[in-house]
């Protein structure tokens, strides 16, 4: 009897590792060259793309969630930066733009932590309108940012945010 389970559990456990091999087999790497074409700056993509080694053979649901990552950390470092600076400057307009920065950069978190969840549940538009929101949302610190003109540091940290996504938004649009 117990040799009859073992024989089962082996079987199973065979199948399984059968089934994960063929899955991967169908997954081919992203056609990277394609997706920084359509990127809204290619030459940002493709420096982006090189410079990470965990995008080299991903395939495009792998390649979404290192993006996503990617754009994560960017937004939550351009907030770090930004929320000691609110709490020290002493000029009140400059002060008010940080924290105007530091609260769009929470909503933009919050976004992206949907989107992550979107792309897990395998719900591509709605990944799609989260990057997308957080987009515009961080958008509001950078415009900001120009009319009290605040660190340009983080105009620039809000474009290279607004890059990394818009990788995303075109792997999220070859996904659907």
């Amino acid at each position: 009897m117990a040799t009859n389970m073992m024989n089962k559990y082996v079987l199973v456990l065979s199948c399984l590792i059968f089934f994960v091999m063929i899955g991967s087999l169908n997954a081919k790497p992203a056609d990277i060259k394609a997706i920084c074409g359509k990127a809204k700056n290619a030459s940002f993509c493709t420096n982006y793309m090189k410079s990470n080694p965990k995008t080299s053979g991903a395939d495009i649901k792998t390649l979404a969630t290192i993006t996503l990552d990617s754009a994560q950390t960017s937004a939550s470092g351009a907030m770090n930066k930004i929320t000691p600076i609110a709490d020290e400057e002493p000029k009140r307009a400059l002060r008010s733009g940080y924290v105007l920065c530091v609260q769009s950069y929470r909503s933009t978190i919050r976004y992206l932590g949907e989107a992550k969840k979107s792309l897990a549940s395998g719900d591509v538009p709605g990944q799609n309108i989260n990057v997308s929101d957080a987009m515009r949302s961080s958008t509001y610190c950078q415009d900001e940012m120009l009319k009290v003109k605040g660190d340009p540091s983080v105009v620039k940290d809000g474009g290279d945010f607004q890059n990394i996504c818009s990788i995303v938004l075109v792997i999220s649009k070859m996904m659907m």
